[in-house]
């Protein structure tokens, strides 16, 4: 992630930022909570796949039965 330019980073960080409304909109998540350098490397890769955040969110923080 060091590779990227300023504003890849900015970018990743946005789609971050709407990834946690969207975790904390759908109850998969209570703040405070703070995104690890891993966590920004998963939503990194579902963001150059498209995801949108809410179906990034879904990917990282349902529970699955």
């Amino acid at each position: 992630m060091d590779d990227m330019s300023e504003a890849e980073q900015v970018m990743l960080f946005e789609f971050g930022r709407d990834v946690f409304n969207a975790a904390v909109s759908a109850g998969y998540l209570t703040p405070p909570w703070e995104m690890s350098h891993d966590g920004y490397v998963a939503v990194h890769e579902y963001m150059l796949f498209h995801f949108s955040p809410a179906q990034t969110a879904e990917a990282l923080f349902a529970v699955r039965h």
